[in-house]
C-alpha cells in the first residue's frame, strides 16, 4: 500500500540496466501499491522514460507481478530550471505541451498514465545532489527572472491541461510564492518539503498539498521536535509521501542511493511523529492520492 508519488526511475537504473530495473519494479510490487510515479526532467523524456520502464517491465517473469507492476507506474513530465532550460524557456515549453499531447494521444500503452506536469518550480540551492556541477555564477538578477517565468508557464500549461503539477522548490520560497500568486494554478503539490513551518501555512492557503521525502528523517535529535511540529501541521487530508529516489534515502540508508523500496522507512517516521499506525497513513496517502492524480 506504500505509494511513492515522485522518483526517477531512469536516474535510478542509469548505471545497473535493465535487470536492476526489473528487480525493483518486482520488489515494488510486494505492498501492491496503488501508485508509483515516474517523474522527469526534461521536456521530451517521457518516450524514453516509458521505454526504460516497458523494457524492465519485460524480464519480470512472472505474469502477476509484471501485471501488478504496469497497474502501478504513473508518469510526469517536466522542465527542471537548469541554464540552457530557462534561456530557451519558451521552445522548451513549447515542445513539452507538444509531448504531452501527442504522449497522450497515441497508442503507446502508458500513454493514460501520464497524469502530472513537473517537476517544475525554482531551485537556488547550489548545494544540492541533484545540482553536482552546476554553475551558479550565471544565476544573476535576469536570470532568476528568467527562471521564474520557466516556472509560471508550465503552472500555466497546467491549467490550460487541467493537469496538477509538482512543484520542486528550494531556496526559493519568495520567487515560488511570487509565482504561484501571478499564475493562480494551485492544483498540485510541493514536493520533498524544505521549508519551515511558516512557509508551510502560505502553501496551504493556497490549497497545495505537500510531500516528504527521506530528509524528513534527517533531522536529529535537535531538530525532532521541530519536524515533527511540521509533520503534524499539514492536514491530513493534504499529506504525501515519496522517496524522490534515487535521491535522500532515509536514514538509516542516508547516503546510499535511493530507491521506492525505501519508502517504508520514511512512513515509519512520519507515521511515528503524527501518532498513528502506518498502515493508517498509507491509507490516507491513498486517498489523498487518487484525489489529486487520478479524480
Amino acid at each position: 500500500m506504500n505509494l511513492d508519488i515522485l522518483f526517477n526511475f531512469t536516474q535510478m537504473i542509469n548505471d545497473s540496466g535493465s535487470g536492476y530495473g526489473a528487480q525493483i519494479l518486482e520488489e515494488m510490487t510486494a505492498s501492491k501499491p496503488l501508485f508509483a510515479l515516474d517523474s522527469g526532467i526534461k521536456a521530451d523524456d517521457i518516450w524514453a522514460r516509458a521505454e526504460t520502464v516497458r523494457e524492465c517491465l519485460e524480464l519480470i517473469e512472472n505474469d502477476d507481478v509484471k501485471r501488478q507492476a504496469r497497474q502501478m507506474i504513473y508518469f510526469s513530465a517536466g522542465i527542471m530550471p537548469d541554464l540552457d532550460a530557462v534561456e530557451n524557456r519558451y521552445d522548451y515549453i513549447e515542445n513539452l505541451e507538444d509531448t504531452i499531447t501527442s504522449f497522450k494521444d497515441s497508442d503507446d500503452d502508458f500513454a493514460s498514465k501520464l497524469v502530472a506536469i513537473g517537476p517544475c518550480g525554482i531551485d537556488h540551492d547550489w548545494e544540492s545532489v541533484e545540482y553536482e556541477g552546476r554553475e551558479h555564477d550565471y544565476f544573476d538578477h535576469s536570470t532568476i527572472s528568467d527562471e521564474k517565468d520557466l516556472f509560471a508557464l508550465q503552472l500555466t500549461l497546467g491549467k490550460k491541461l487541467n493537469m496538477p503539477v509538482i512543484v520542486h522548490s528550494r531556496k526559493g520560497f519568495q520567487e515560488t510564492a511570487d509565482v504561484l500568486k501571478a499564475v493562480k494554478w494551485n492544483k498540485g503539490v510541493i514536493h520533498g518539503y524544505s521549508y519551515s513551518r511558516s512557509e508551510l501555512d502560505f502553501f496551504l492557503d493556497l490549497g497545495w498539498y505537500i510531500s516528504f521525502n527521506g530528509e524528513v528523517t534527517y533531522a536529529g535529535k535537535k531538530g525532532a521536535a521541530d519536524m515533527a511540529d511540521l509533520i503534524n501541521y499539514v492536514p491530513k487530508d493534504r499529506l504525501l509521501i515519496e522517496t524522490d529516489s534515487p535521491y535522500y534515502a532515509p536514514v538509516p540508508l542516508k547516503n546510499t542511493s535511493n530507491t521506492p523500496n525505501n519508502i517504508s522507512y520514511i512512513y515509519d517516521y512520519v507515521a511515528t511523529k503524527r501518532d498513528m499506525a502506518a498502515s493508517k497513513l498509507g491509507s490516507v496517502v491513498e486517498e489523498n492520492c487518487r484525489k489529486l492524480f487520478l479524480s
